[in-house]
């Protein structure tokens, strides 16, 4: 779940290493810098990924950025909106807890707010590590509040080493 990847590097710079993130289970399978993307038909909502883990260690470093669909704009943008660029409407969500176990990966992101309702959402994600060093899953995300349930498709591929 790559133009976003840009937009990731603009938001704090080249050297940006994301949020830390807890891993646990087999953290060798993950270990490595990663990128891909998520998309979301029901939402529209797409958007890139990054992740990073050095071998050995326990916590790695990654972020999610979502990218609102079009039809999320307003038709007229509001005075504080006025001249900036779609993008701006982007927001990084914080990956927070990340297992890998037998080549499958599961984790969860840190609540955050519906970018249209403000209603808190809970996304949790799994995968599985497929040749080629990808990594391929599904999200569901959850709102509590309305009920609704909103699922996707993401992938990442670990970057060869330099």
């Amino acid at each position: 779940m790559l133009p976003a990847i840009g937009l990731l590097a603009g938001l704090g710079g080249c050297a940006y290493p994301g949020t830390p993130v807890p891993v646990a289970g087999n953290t060798q399978l993950l270990a490595g810098e990663w990128e891909g993307t998520y998309s979301s038909e029901q939402t529209g909502r797409t958007g890139a990924i990054t992740f990073s883990l050095k071998a050995g260690t326990d916590s790695a470093f990654g972020d999610v950025v979502m990218i609102p669909s079009r039809a999320e704009y307003p038709p007229t943008p509001a005075p504080e909106l006025e001249g900036r660029p779609p993008g701006a409407m982007a927001r990084v969500l914080r990956i927070s807890f990340v297992w890998c176990s037998d080549g499958e990966v599961t984790g969860r992101l840190d609540p955050y707010e519906d970018p249209l309702t403000a209603e808190r959402i809970y996304t949790t994600f799994e995968g599985r590590l497929e040749r080629n060093n990808r990594f391929r899953g599904t999200f569901i995300s959850l709102y509590p509040i309305s009920g609704h349930r909103v699922s996707g498709t993401w992938s990442v591929t670990r970057k060869p080493d330099p």
